[in-house]
């Protein structure tokens, strides 16, 4: 589970868009409660309005396309799984109230370990806000509080929401981040490493396309610096397969897997990684289909084995090598434990990265010793989503 994070102006517009109209002079009837804090229907309502906009300005186009919609918010009332008849809109309502849970904690021991934002955090939150004004009203703060006011928000309710989200990121970071007090251990990146990552080396084969190549046999860049490609005919295609099938059965008859690569690879973009290239769950999934395709079936391969794996636009001959204990630490795998952070728009580390899913299982482990004080009614969203 991912915490739902800051919302950014797009969003803001996009989130006004979907959210209902609910009584904005206060944050709303309590929903969950923790030692006297609270979660209320509000404060959901809004998250979910704020997920649902940020899924669809990131997802949109492939939901449309992918469905045949008109428009993306026939997405939501569709069937996900017919034997419940649960629809994606239930799907999503479910995960914010599962990570309304994350908030509830976290707020609950923020208090509990006596901390506050600093002054430079909460002067940010007010700037941003200025700039929402300036961007949506014109500067017009009570035309911008009249605008608010249409979707169940106000000014203040919209402040507050930031400073819930700083409150859990700041809690985060006093837990895992640098000089954290717990940190992030050589313990945490191994077992985590351990868990999510898998080792391959692959001998690819191009089929259907393939890159453009000029007279001195090198790829043709487009305008953009990126490789372009070319549609293969059936012969083509049924030659790679060939070949394919002609280096598996080497490999199989006790040929090298290196000695064949050399010979069969038509990608050897990734030759450089002589360690072999590793994968995690976040590095595989997302958009990237056949990623994601090879990630699963080596997750299910045992160490040594090896199978061929069509994508569509490639065949691939992976071998599953064992994982090899601190790899996150060495300079040459960097590639495979550096991770993009969409909230800052740039590379973070490994154990920046880490501190997230760290965080969350300390929440969840937290959540589990408080079953007598933590009191929710998820009735009360039936209203709400």
């Amino acid at each position: 589970m991912k915490i739902i994070k800051k919302i950014t102006a797009f969003a803001l517009a996009l989130c006004m868009l979907t959210l209902s109209l609910v009584g904005c002079s206060s944050l709303g009837t309590p929903v969950m409660e923790l030692g006297g804090t609270e979660i209320t229907a509000n404060m959901i309502e809004f998250w979910l309005s704020r997920y649902k906009a940020q899924f669809e300005y990131y997802y949109g186009d492939a939901v449309i396309q992918q469905y045949g919609l008109d428009k993306v918010d026939q997405f939501w009332p569709l069937v996900s799984d017919s034997a419940t008849g649960e629809t994606y809109d239930d799907v999503m309502s479910g995960f914010i109230y599962e990570n309304a849970k994350t908030y509830l904690c976290s707020l609950y021991l923020f208090d509990q370990f006596g901390l506050s934002l600093p002054s430079s955090t909460v002067d940010a939150v007010d700037a941003h806000i200025d700039e929402l004004c300036e961007a949506y009203a014109s500067g017009s703060k009570s035309e911008f509080n009249a605008l608010l006011s249409n979707y169940g928000v106000s000014v203040n309710i919209l402040r507050e929401l930031y400073l819930i989200d700083e409150k859990v990121d700041y809690l985060e970071n006093y837990l895992f981040g640098p000089g954290g007090t717990l940190g992030v251990t050589k313990i945490d990146k191994e077992n985590y490493y351990q868990q999510n990552y898998v080792r391959m080396r692959q001998i690819c084969f191009f089929i259907n396309e393939c890159p453009e190549y000029d007279d001195n046999g090198n790829v043709v860049l487009d305008k953009d610096g990126y490789a372009k490609y070319r549609s293969m005919t059936t012969a083509e295609t049924q030659e790679a397969r060939n070949r394919a099938a002609e280096a598996l059965r080497s490999i199989n008859s006790g040929a090298s897997f290196l000695d064949v690569s050399k010979q069969y690879d038509e990608n050897p973009t990734d030759d450089e990684y002589t360690g072999g290239i590793y994968m995690s769950k976040d590095s595989a999934m997302g958009t990237d289909a056949a990623l994601e395709k090879i990630y699963n079936e080596l997750q299910s391969m045992e160490v040594g084995q090896i199978k061929l794996i069509e994508t569509e636009n490639n065949l691939h001959i992976v071998e599953k090598l064992e994982l090899d204990e601190g790899a996150y630490d060495k300079t040459s795998n960097s590639d495979f434990f550096t991770f993009y952070d969409a909230e800052l728009g740039q590379i973070t580390t490994f154990e920046n990265y880490l501190k997230e899913p760290l965080f969350l299982d300390y929440i969840a482990e937290s959540l589990a010793k408080f079953p007598q004080t933590l009191r929710s009614t998820k009735n009360c969203l039936r209203s709400i989503s």
